[in-house]
């Protein structure tokens, strides 16, 4: 069965090339929402961020993360959805959701882990490695 994954991306931003030709070679359903073409609106996220804690989705190499001099003083929730809804740029992308998962940004091997697949292109779970028979040793005295 395929996996299906939602990833938010921007044009022009090499990491999310990346990890979507990675994707495309994987076995795998993509599909991708450029958010500068086809902005986020306030309910959807909302709905993205949930409880998570903003700094996580942050892109600290934004004009407005540097204007606004978020890393100096972050402020209230609230205000940073509202600056994300004005401009999306603000989101640090790309964000893989794949059902009730999500990971954002582009370390493959977080990427293969949540999704269950090998970057060989496999979509089975982690092959069974053979262990070590346990040895238990008495020490007699």
């Amino acid at each position: 069965m395929l996996k299906s994954v939602l990833m938010y991306s921007k044009p022009k931003v090499g990491e999310c090339d990346e990890i979507k030709e990675f994707l495309l070679s994987q076995d795998v359903k993509l599909q991708v929402r450029d958010i500068e073409a086809n902005p986020l609106g306030r309910y959807e996220i909302i709905r993205l961020l949930k409880n998570f804690d903003l700094k996580h989705f942050l892109d600290t190499d934004s004009k407005i993360y540097k204007r606004n001099k978020i890393d100096k003083s972050m402020p209230e929730r609230n205000e940073i959805i509202d600056m994300m809804v004005e401009n999306n740029d603000l989101l640090r992308v790309p964000i893989l959701v794949a059902g009730r998962l999500m990971t954002i940004g582009s370390n493959r091997e977080k990427i293969t882990e949540m999704l269950q697949i090998r970057n060989s292109g496999s979509n089975s779970v982690k092959e069974e490695r053979p262990r070590p028979a346990k040895i238990s040793r008495r020490i007699r005295k």
